[in-house]
């Protein structure tokens, strides 16, 4: 049998995975917590979404000196995406941001919560797929054209995160009822903490890296 097929440019040296992994860590009500749906999550993955590289993205080498991530890498658009449409689930390890187990991810660029009542978020860093070279938009565009938004994936029956296009007319967003376009660059907004947290950590460093390395 071959390889499982894994997108272009994407890091040799990195898993890639088509759906969550879990570590090993992670308890029974943990695991409870993610199969659990709320009344209010409505967002859904469809359920004939395939697995695997993603035919709406393409991973694209950033050689660009005045932008944030010039040396890595950022996910573009490889069609229109509409607004408000899903782009692709956000891939990680899944795993306890509580002690002791939350200090192996602290410095990580590619954690995003899941739960935060529950201790339980999803970490891209060592591997993910491609929504985990989605960069923030400052430095690079005026406002975000997408966003992390969590939904519920019917075909695990578990909750997830996802990269999804900015809705039509939703606030700082002027942008986005045009949606994002072939070849244009996906960004979000990592939020104010993110940078704040960076800027303590490297305060001597000129250029913050983000999850598009």
């Amino acid at each position: 049998m071959g390889k499982d097929p894994i997108p272009k440019n994407w890091p040799p040296s990195l898993p890639y995975l088509s759906q969550p992994s879990y570590a090993p860590h992670i308890t029974k009500s943990q695991h409870q917590i993610a199969r659990t749906r709320s009344p209010d999550l409505t967002t859904e993955i469809p359920r004939d979404l395939p697995r695997g590289p993603s035919t709406l993205v393409r991973i694209v080498p950033i050689r660009d000196p005045s932008h944030p991530a010039n040396g890595q890498s950022g996910l573009f658009a490889a069609r229109h995406l509409p607004p408000g449409s899903l782009i692709l689930p956000y891939y990680g390890v899944v795993h306890s941001s509580l002690p002791p187990y939350s200090a192996a991810h602290e410095a990580s660029d590619y954690d995003l919560w899941l739960d935060r009542d529950g201790g339980l978020a999803v970490d891209a860093e060592k591997a993910g797929n491609e929504a985990r070279f989605v960069n923030d938009f400052r430095g690079v565009g005026e406002r975000p054209n997408s966003e992390f938004r969590e939904c519920w994936d019917p075909r695990r029956g578990e909750r997830c995160m996802a990269v999804f296009v900015l809705p039509a007319g939703k606030s700082g967003a002027k942008k986005a009822s045009a949606g994002v376009g072939k070849g244009e660059e996906i960004l979000v907004s990592y939020g104010k903490g993110f940078w704040s947290k960076r800027r303590d950590e490297h305060q001597d460093d000129e250029v913050f890296d983000g999850p598009g390395a």
